[in-house]
């Protein structure tokens, strides 16, 4: 069985089980919301704290991480921008954005190019969390501030009062705030006591899989309404809203443009062979599920995001051998 394939075959058997608890109405509406609510504010940071108190910097071979980074950066602000700063351009920039590296593309790495190719990818994955959905809820917390002074021009808001008010949310947000600090534990060289290890183990281990189901119990609520080919059957400011023009923009943009961009750039930068295949898959990797988990944060684009990931899924079965083999050419071309 090919490496993609046996990766990814467990993220679509956890999306089809989410699917069927929808269809079979074990999990409602609003019983959705619950368990985003608990994913994203008890499983997430102890899955980002744990990782990062592990990730010490001087051990790091930060050279691939900071220009992977560096460009999907400058990739999420330039679709922000094409799509508007407003949440729901954020939520649909950060969809054609952040990768799923986790639970699909350390598996790959790992059957693929074994211990040397896991090494980096554990060094980028380290930082992932850490750089781009921080950034992510910065934009977020602006775009949210933004909205509320315009809608509130009369009260005459100071715009640096507006950024402080953003920066302090993003600050405080449970993305950023554990990322920081588990980040800043690592480096005092101490170890977590194994009476708080092993509960944050468990946590952590616990998101991956409930964020995947709960993309496929909001899947099943998208599907059973039927899909509005070239109309829109709600109105944007709806999270249920469902534009498919623009969930096939966000799976093209991941899937393939992504990766592409890295692949180019790292060539160009003369980067070594094995940090740089893991680079590109890392950027191969379909929309990760942390993005369905703003969506449901910020209510904006859960529909949206929730088809985009699963068809992000199957995609990527084909896009990642295809850019995995046209790596070499590529590299070869563009190599200094």
């Amino acid at each position: 069985m090919p490496p993609i394939v046996h990766a990814l075959i467990p993220v679509i058997v956890l999306i089809s089980c989410g699917y069927l608890a929808g269809h079979w109405r074990w999990v409602g509406e609003q019983g959705l919301k619950d368990i985003a609510k608990l994913a994203f504010n008890l499983l997430a940071p102890a899955l980002l704290f744990r990782t990062l108190s592990q990730v010490h910097l001087s051990e790091l071979d930060l050279g691939p991480v900071i220009l992977y980074h560096s460009l999907t950066a400058l990739w999420l602000t330039l679709w922000v921008a094409v799509h508007g700063f407003t949440h729901r351009g954020c939520i649909r920039a950060l969809g054609a954005t952040y990768s799923n590296a986790v639970m699909i593309g350390i598996p790959l790495v790992s059957l693929a190019f074994g211990p040397p190719g896991l090494v980096y990818m554990l060094t980028l994955v380290s930082l992932h969390a850490l750089t781009i959905l921080t950034y992510a809820t910065v934009l977020f917390e602006l775009a949210a501030a933004r909205e509320a002074r315009l809608q509130n021009a009369q009260d005459q808001v100071s715009l640096w009062l507006t950024a402080a008010r953003a920066a302090k949310s993003a600050l405080l947000h449970p993305v950023s705030l554990p990322s920081f600090l588990g980040l800043i534990f690592a480096q005092t060289g101490l170890a977590l006591p194994e009476l708080i290890d092993k509960p944050m183990d468990w946590l952590g281990r616990a998101f991956s899989p409930l964020a995947l189901i709960m993309v496929g119990i909001q899947l099943q609520h998208v599907l059973s309404k039927g899909l509005p080919w070239g109309q829109r059957a709600t109105q944007p400011s709806d999270p249920h809203h469902l534009d498919v023009r623009a969930v096939l923009g966000m799976v093209v943009l991941k899937n393939l443009f992504h990766p592409l961009l890295i692949l180019v750039a790292a060539s160009l930068m003369g980067v070594g062979d094995m940090p740089l295949v893991v680079m590109l898959v890392t950027a191969c990797m379909p929309v990760g599920a942390n993005v369905f988990l703003f969506a449901t944060r910020y209510r904006v684009g859960e529909a949206e995001v929730s088809l985009s990931l699963s068809l992000s899924v199957l995609v990527a079965m084909v896009t990642v051998p295809g850019l995995m083999a046209l790596q070499p050419t590529v590299t070869q071309w563009l190599r200094p």
